[in-house]
């Protein structure tokens, strides 16, 4: 779900949980702004929240700050700035969608500062498919699917010559356990946990317009498939154009098998769960390099999971809290479009890829209107990288985003 600004073997992380670090910035998720409100009305008046012509716009900026741990001339401290217009409307989703409903979202974007390594977003197209449950006076939306297709450019690779690159990335997602959102009208202090659980099959190509891929032979594209769960485990295969493979399965205790083939050597790596010797807990790690012989070499990582304890359970954790009605928005909401009988939806998000050597926390705060509609929304992400082997800090990334609604159309 696809990143670019991790390590030397990015080609190999990218295949990591789609909120690991690098490309974060160009999966803006599909706002939950038809589906977050204080509305609702008498069993027989009740206005659907969710229909078919409803068109929302909004503009937004983000700000990507990837510090690295120890810098290098191609893995350099660089910050992305960038704003961005959502174009949203609601339409019949086609024979054969798993909703009766698509959420479409269109993304332009506008680099205002280059970082010159990494990504850069150029455009992007959501698709949420969603149904709507109406039972007296209360309105209940769930989403069963999504299908993204994120186009970035490759300032890495350009700096090699013959580019642009163009990087992208196709992901068709079924949710397997479906995610169904608040019951509307929303009520103060009520809360709840999303579920991970999906099918998704990714595609990704990074090339120029020769069709040619960057003369480093890393980004040859790829075919993906793969199956997580709502415990944070997860398993996928990759198949990459050169014919190269790389598979992964994670358990939900963190302990997980990674394998890495191509044409002159397979290299098969296992991660276990961290043990304590002498007052302080590591990682074991088995890496296996089998070319004309096999060589097995044990490494004790140091335990970089939050409180350098054991793996959090579950390993990925999203949940979502009902502040109550705002009063007033923060300053930072300043020319959203203004509504009335706004409420503050919280939305918290932890992610520990033990496998993927990756953890990331975001806070988003969500200001929806009575009648669905999101106002304002707020979004701060972390997200660290590690060496798999060693457990040392590789790169921090901040990822922070402001989306306004600038026009509503019923």
């Amino acid at each position: 779900m696809k990143h670019a600004v991790l390590s030397q073997d990015w080609n190999v992380r990218l295949l990591g949980r789609a909120s690991s670090v690098g490309k974060i910035a160009l999966r803006l998720l599909p706002l939950a702004v038809l589906v977050s409100s204080c509305g609702g009305g008498s069993s027989n008046q009740v206005t659907p929240i969710l229909q078919v012509g409803m068109q929302r716009e909004y503009t937004g900026t983000a700000t990507r700050s990837v510090v690295y741990a120890d810098p290098t001339t191609t893995e350099k401290d660089n910050t992305l700035v960038y704003t961005f217009t959502q174009n949203q409307s609601v339409q019949q989703a086609a024979t054969g969608a798993p909703a009766n409903f698509d959420v479409h979202s269109a993304y332009t974007y506008t680099v205002v500062q280059d970082p010159g390594v990494g990504t850069v977003p150029i455009s992007q197209s959501v698709d949420s498919y969603e149904n709507l449950a109406i039972a007296g006076d209360t309105q209940t939306v769930t989403t069963l699917g999504e299908n993204v297709v994120a186009v970035s450019n490759d300032e890495t690779s350009n700096a090699l010559g013959n580019g642009p690159y163009t990087e992208t990335t196709t992901t068709t997602a079924t949710y397997t356990t479906p995610r169904a959102g608040f019951p509307y009208p929303l009520q103060t202090g009520a809360t709840m946990t999303t579920p991970q659980s999906e099918t998704q099959t990714i595609t990704f190509t990074d090339v120029n317009a020769d069709n040619a891929a960057p003369s480093n032979g890393t980004n040859v594209g790829y075919t993906e498939t793969r199956t997580e769960n709502d415990d944070g485990s997860y398993t996928y295969q990759a198949t990459y154009v050169n014919g190269d493979a790389f598979s992964r399965t994670q358990s939900s205790d963190g302990s997980g098998t990674e394998t890495s083939k191509s044409a002159t050597s397979t290299i098969a790596t296992t991660v276990g769960v961290p043990v304590t010797a002498d007052g302080a807990n590591t990682i074991p790690v088995v890496q296996t390099v089998i070319a004309k012989t096999a060589a097995a070499t044990n490494y004790s990582a140091a335990d970089w999971y939050p409180g350098n304890a054991a793996p959090n359970s579950p390993l990925v954790l999203e949940t979502r809290t009902v502040v109550g009605p705002a009063s007033s928005l923060p300053s930072e909401c300043n020319g959203a479009l203004t509504q009335s009988d706004v409420y503050e939806v919280d939305t918290t998000t932890t992610d520990l890829n033990p496998d993927g050597a990756s953890y990331s926390a975001t806070t988003t705060r969500a200001f929806n209107d009575g009648n669905a509609v999101s106002v304002c929304q707020l979004s701060t992400e972390s997200s660290s990288s590690y060496d798999l082997l060693t457990g040392a800090l590789i790169s921090t990334t901040t990822t922070t985003t402001t989306t306004l609604l600038s026009e509503i159309t019923e």
